[in-house]
């Protein structure tokens, strides 16, 4: 009898510290669970403190940052999501109304002429002083020189900032500088090395935009109205302005809505303005965001300037605003600058190589309704 009471004793002990260590195990299962929900909660109120701030509160630094963000966002043509995702309506709409296209600027540059030699441009002259200058060397905006072909009088140097890379082309003579239009209109554009072949050009760069449904357009479709030599494509439009060449070699961009009446003989349609009688229309990213960039510009002395600016690529090149764009472009001297079409359509290429990291896919970049070109002499 008393073995039965021993057993039956050992058991209830056994039983007891079972449900001891049972209810330890809980209340450290719960201890866990607390734990894990204060930090869950924590995490959810910093984020939403952090995404109120983001949105709601006009700090000028944090405000900065998130337009620059919504502006890069909204202005490519397939990633509009990462701004509408986490933005409301109201605030992306306050921030893309601040874009800046300087349609009501006209800026045209007035070649000043040697009074002693009233052309500038004659076969001997070295307007660019390329005769003492060799590729590795700095050129007079302290930037790298990777290409100095003296007899095309042509310089390429590259250009850097704090959140881009980029290629910048010096051409000795506004006479050289055209417009080269896709042979296969309303059905698909050209590669711009394709453009260099068809023309026998030297130096070309991306021109107009075109119609991109979901970034995958084939570039036969221009946006607004270009001139090749004189030959009309395309049409008017007044959502953008005009980056041209008149009769005379000028440069003219802004809101042109008749051509012939300013003479011109090769241009195309985009925005905006940068540069007018040499100071900026704009600061910051007015509206534009960090995007790959094209840009063209004039000096006073009939050089023009070929600048795109690689983008989209962490770790290379990120973009430039547009304000990025009108600072290297005046470093160089510049009087009058307009931006062409940007985004994956940026693109430089020279004497049938690719000069720039284009953010397309595709290493040759993409299909181009047209171009602006430099003759080859």
């Amino acid at each position: 009898m008393s073995d039965i009471m021993l057993n039956n004793t050992q058991e209830v002990v056994v039983i007891s510290r079972r449900n001891e260590r049972r209810k330890r195990r809980e209340q450290q299962r719960r201890k866990r669970r607390k734990k894990i929900a204060i930090i869950f909660i924590s995490i959810f109120l910093l984020i939403s403190l952090l995404y109120s701030s983001i949105v709601f509160v006009d700090l000028p630094y944090i405000s900065t940052l998130r337009d620059i963000y919504i502006e890069t966002a909204m202005t490519t043509a397939d990633h509009k999501w990462l701004a509408t995702y986490f933005f409301p309506k109201s605030l992306i709409d306050r921030v893309m109304n601040k874009k800046i296209s300087n349609l009501d600027v006209v800026a045209v540059t007035e070649i000043k002429y040697d009074e002693e030699d009233k052309n500038i441009n004659k076969a001997n002259d070295d307007i660019l002083n390329q005769k003492g200058l060799k590729v590795g060397d700095l050129d007079y905006a302290g930037n790298k020189i990777v290409v100095n072909d003296i007899e095309q009088g042509i310089i390429i140097s590259e250009v850097k900032g704090n959140t881009f890379n980029g290629r910048i082309a010096l051409i000795d003579d506004p006479g050289r500088v055209f417009v080269g239009v896709t042979d296969r209109k309303g059905v698909s554009g050209r590669f711009i090395l394709d453009y260099l072949k068809m023309y026998n050009a030297v130096l070309g760069v991306n021109a107009s935009g075109f119609n991109d449904p979901n970034g995958h357009g084939s570039g036969g479709s221009i946006v607004g109205l270009t001139y090749s030599n004189g030959e009309k494509w395309g049409n008017y439009t007044p959502v953008y302005g005009t980056i041209a060449f008149d009769k005379e070699n000028r440069l003219i961009v802004g809101g042109i809505k008749d051509w012939d009446k300013y003479n011109i003989r090769d241009g195309a349609q985009f925005s905006p303005a940068l540069i007018s009688e040499g100071k900026k229309l704009l600061k910051g990213s007015a509206g534009w965001g960090l995007q790959p960039r094209t840009v063209i510009g004039q000096r006073a002395d009939g050089v023009v300037m070929f600048l795109v600016i690689d983008g989209r690529q962490p770790g290379h090149s990120i973009g430039a605003t547009m304000e990025d764009c009108a600072n290297v472009l005046l470093s160089y001297g510049a009087v009058t600058a307009g931006a062409c079409d940007g985004g994956s359509s940026s693109i430089m290429a020279y004497d049938g190589k690719i000069m720039t990291k284009c953010s397309s896919p595709s290493k040759v970049g993409r299909l181009l309704p047209n171009a602006f070109l430099v003759k080859r002499k």
